[in-house]
């Protein structure tokens, strides 16, 4: 970890201007330099080609030095116990954006560690890593080998003919891939830039009691520094109108969203949609107070500009208030002449309307609901008009019409629904108000931020897979899907867990690329996926008439600790995978298949 840091240091003990005779370093001197932009200093980092890399940013043919960057280096905190460097307090809050030349006034979330790296290797649920931060200075040597793309592994094609192995992983592919998913991300961030419509995450909360147990020191800060380094990366992914959003619960829910204003921008923060995510009933009752039956979505875009989510519609109790019908529709809206909705039923049924329920008995409710969706296109509301919220053409007509029994008025507009206005007020008509859920017509309304509608009896059941924690419901993830993409776009979930993301995904058509660490991949993730191949019919199948087949290609990232011959004490602990640049090395002893598809999957030319 050192190894940067003293070679940097190197640098400046090799000038008189900046060292003693001993090699002890003027830091008051060099920090002076780095404000007054000092030639010799510029010259001292521009001739090693290690210090430009990391001080310097290249535009067209000119470097231009990163004065904060390298002020961060000679002011940074000593070494931790764990060995950790961090420039941060061991606090978290809010500080003042405020860099060494003074650019910038925003307000942002501090942490110990948030200039770090936080690998984040657990592959069980009940693992407690204690691993090491890498600071992004002092160790931007291990980061970069770190990131650097891995060797995938094990490769199956998944279809409804069977399985394939050592298979060919083309551009459209469905991608399943077993490993570090921060690792993985920069494995594929260079393959798929830009192409990502929607990223869906279900990250562990830091609950204490669910899946998130590192570094018990610093829990709270560890989950940040955990969070920024992935939500960084991701935000690489995400096409220009893209979105992403993040189930989270009341616990981090302030601090994520801080976090994702500094890294996606304020002006990207969309919407915060509260999820009912159980009744009120069981041992959450027993505590007095609030009973806590909710849990969050954090939706941000990646360019407010360009963002355009669809309209997308729920059912609804029907609307009372939709109580006139027009008699005569088939006619010049202007003779358009209007009774009650039971008025029409009366005649319909050819019963006087105070007889009705008793003519009618326990049928009244169901045959009066039959017939107004029967004649939905009929039906209509009045609805008042606020003067401060409609043109001045629309203005003029409503008193026009105002105290007009004799006729319908009518505007219309070239990029609008025309207006009908009658008696001084709009028509709202019925049948607008109508969705076909599961191939019935029901009255609906354009989603809330409010879903307490997406919670099945039957949760459990979901996917014919068992999933103790945090399985999300099909109908939630369907309803984000429908809202930030369309069909065949790429969604992503690199927390992938029981797989609901690339399930639902699968089912309406999406392409997808899921990402999970953990060791039960392979027997839920995978296995779920296989079943909604096979035509599982759980979840949202049935509404969307899912008969099965599509496929998918699983592939693992290459672990460096499962080869024999390799000195595992020689290497760094939380260096698990083999880099692709060492795929060629004998030592490992990778056939020439997986090379080649390697190869073509990253994009390297054959020497």
């Amino acid at each position: 970890m050192l190894e940067n840091k003293q070679h940097i240091e190197r640098l400046f003990k090799n000038s008189e201007k900046f060292s003693d005779k001993d090699g002890l370093l003027f830091l008051s001197k060099i920090l002076e330099a780095i404000e007054k932009i000092d030639i010799e200093l510029i010259k001292i980092l521009k001739n090693d080609e290690r210090a430009k890399k990391h001080f310097f940013t290249q535009i067209d043919d000119i470097y231009i030095l990163d004065q904060n960057k390298l002020i961060e280096f000679f002011t940074l905190n000593d070494y931790m116990k764990n060995g950790s460097f961090t420039a941060y307090s061991n606090k978290i809050g809010l500080i003042r954006k405020d860099n060494f030349i003074k650019k910038f006034d925003d307000v942002v979330l501090a942490f110990p560690h948030k200039d770090c790296v936080l690998e984040g290797g657990q592959t069980k649920e009940d693992d407690k890593k204690k691993e090491v931060f890498y600071n992004e200075i002092l160790s931007s040597d291990e980061i970069d080998r770190l990131f650097e793309p891995k060797v995938l592994t094990n490769i199956k094609r998944y279809s409804k003919n069977g399985v394939e192995e050592n298979c060919e992983i083309k551009n459209d592919d469905n991608l399943i891939i077993k490993g570090n998913n921060l690792i993985a991300l920069h494995s594929l961030k260079k393959k798929f830039a830009r192409k990502v419509k929607l990223i869906y995450i279900d990250p562990p909360y830091n609950t204490g009691n669910d899946s998130f147990k590192y570094n018990d020191n610093f829990n709270h800060s560890t989950w940040l520094t955990f969070m920024k380094n992935r939500l960084e990366v991701a935000r690489e992914f995400l096409s220009e109108d893209g979105t992403i959003s993040i189930s989270i619960d009341n616990n981090e829910l302030n601090y994520i969203q801080i976090l994702l204003d500094e890294i996606f921008g304020i002006d990207n923060k969309k919407n915060l949609i509260t999820i009912k995510r159980s009744s009120v009933s069981g041992a959450k009752v027993i505590n007095n107070g609030v009973v806590n039956v909710s849990e969050f979505i954090v939706v941000y875009s990646n360019n407010t500009n360009l963002w355009k989510p669809n309209k997308v519609f729920r059912a609804k109790e029907r609307d009372d208030r939709y109580n006139k019908f027009i008699k005569n529709k088939n006619e010049s809206y202007e003779k358009w002449e209007y009774i009650t909705i039971l008025e029409a039923f009366s005649k319909f049924k050819s019963i006087k309307k105070s007889q009705l329920k008793k003519e009618l008995g326990e049928y009244y409710s169901i045959e009066f609901e039959q017939f107004i969706f029967d004649n939905s296109q009929n039906i209509c509301r009045f609805a008042a008009l606020d003067d401060k919220a409609i043109s001045k053409e629309v203005k003029e007509i409503k008193y026009v019409s105002k105290g007009d029994l004799s006729k319908t008025y009518k505007i219309e507009r070239e990029k609008f629904t025309d207006y009908y206005l009658y008696n001084g007020e709009a028509l709202l008509f019925f049948e607008d108000r109508l969705i076909e859920l599961d191939g019935v017509k029901v009255f609906g309304e354009l989603v809330t931020d409010i879903w307490d509608d997406v919670l099945p009896n039957d949760l459990h059941n979901e996917g014919d897979i068992s999933f103790k924690k945090g399985k999300k419901p099909e109908k939630m993830i369907e309803r984000l899907i429908n809202l930030f993409s369309n069909s065949n776009d790429l969604i992503m979930d690199f927390h992938l867990g029981s797989g609901t993301t690339c399930a639902v995904a699968h089912k309406m058509g999406r392409r997808y690329i899921g990402i999970e660490q953990m060791d039960y991949i392979e027997d839920i993730s995978v296995q779920r996926l296989k079943k909604v191949i096979d035509g599982e019919q759980g979840g949202i199948s049935k509404a969307l008439n899912w008969e099965g087949g599509g496929e998918f290609v699983y592939a693992e990232l290459k672990q460096i600790d499962t080869f024999k011959n390799v000195e595992i004490g020689a290497l760094n602990k939380n260096m698990q995978y083999l880099p692709i640049s060492e795929m060629e090395d004998e030592t490992y002893n990778i056939g020439k298949e997986e090379i080649a598809i390697n190869k073509a999957f990253y994009g390297i030319e054959n020497e």
